[in-house]
């Protein structure tokens, strides 16, 4: 059979594969304009892009900008992460993108894989379990901020799940069918939680009888990007507490809540939990001090004042941060803002 050359030109222009190009980017953005006409397919290809790389695209590719070329930001990745995106790609291309979640084995990625691939993985099963928590109708719940444990920066739980209930939606996931094993049968509820720890990582987890970590994920500028990014609704007040810091911030949000946790300010009977709000995290002590008619001794505000100021010069943090103190009903007040 004799092709026309109109045909034989655009067989070889849909054979290109990405040997046939100078760089990885180059060959997505031939991708993305031989698919521009296949909503299906540039969605799928687009998801890969811009879900699991957090890369920004344009169906058309004579929208992007010369400044922010799609090729280009995607040549800037390192060679690790481009190596894993031309994979999916080219699996991609080979059997089709499934509208189910990939499947990922987070248990197995600990075991085996090194300390980047364990970061990668456990931001996947994330999004998994953020669509469980929609899924059980718990997206809008109320935060508790006094129950952020003493190692979170960041804290978000939802508890009174029933058993069972989570079990199924667990089933749903392929990434998360595994762990409905650990929510035990002769337990009526269970719950969830994930957040920022002090030392960097994002973990989320089950909570039984205990507490069950099913993954984490270092956090730094390119994942509080990346997490902004996501159009999920049960990550909406992380987004909230998120996006007015860097994580330079946030690391020293994280060393002044762990040096306050063990700040004493004399005797007291009671201490509140440390609250984080905006940039400012504050902390209460009950019983502190000389009382009279319900107001603080001036001379003993003035001590307690002075006292903090000599324990601020003396860390690190100091110049980065302003701070007050306040009192009211028997309770005195250390509120520290980040500049």
């Amino acid at each position: 059979m004799i092709k026309k050359y109109i045909e034989f030109i655009k067989e070889n222009f849909d054979n290109k594969k990405r040997e046939d190009f100078n760089s990885l980017g180059e060959w997505v953005e031939y991708l993305f304009d031989l698919y521009k006409d296949d909503e299906e397919k540039l969605s799928n290809l687009k998801s890969i892009i811009n879900r699991d790389f957090n890369v920004k695209g344009q169906s058309d590719l004579n929208d992007i900008k010369s400044d922010i070329r799609l090729a280009n930001a995607i040549n800037i990745l390192d060679d690790k992460t481009k190596k894993e995106m031309s994979t999916l790609i080219e699996k991609f291309l080979e059997e089709g993108l499934s509208k189910e979640e990939p499947v990922v084995d987070f248990s197995t990625d600990v075991e085996d894989l090194v300390e980047g691939d364990i970061t990668l993985s456990g931001k996947n099963i994330f999004k998994s379990f953020l669509k469980t928590i929609t899924a059980l109708g718990r997206k809008d719940s109320p935060i508790n901020r006094e129950i952020c444990p003493n190692d979170f920066i960041y804290y978000y739980n939802y508890d009174n799940i029933p058993s069972n209930d989570l079990k199924l939606v667990f089933k749903r996931f392929k990434s998360l069918h595994m762990y409905s094993d650990l929510i035990p049968y002769d337990s009526n509820e269970s719950g969830l939680y994930y957040g920022i720890k002090l030392d960097g990582q994002l973990e989320y987890g089950l909570i039984t009888d205990k507490t069950i970590p099913i993954g984490c994920f270092k956090v730094g500028d390119s994942s509080i990007k990346w997490l902004l990014g996501l159009d999920l609704k049960s990550l909406s007040q992380l987004k909230k507490d998120l996006v007015n810091w860097n994580w330079k911030e946030l690391s020293i949000l994280s060393k002044i809540k762990s040096d306050l946790n063990e700040y004493n300010p004399g005797f007291f009977e009671k201490k509140s939990h440390l609250i984080i709000t905006d940039k400012i995290i504050t902390i209460g002590y009950y019983g502190i001090g000389k009382w009279d008619n319900g107001k603080i001794d001036t001379g003993e505000f003035q001590n307690l004042k002075q006292n903090f100021n000599n324990w601020i010069l003396n860390k690190k943090w100091s110049d980065k941060i302003q701070y007050n103190i306040t009192s009211n009903s028997f309770w005195v007040y250390f509120n520290i803002k980040i500049k």
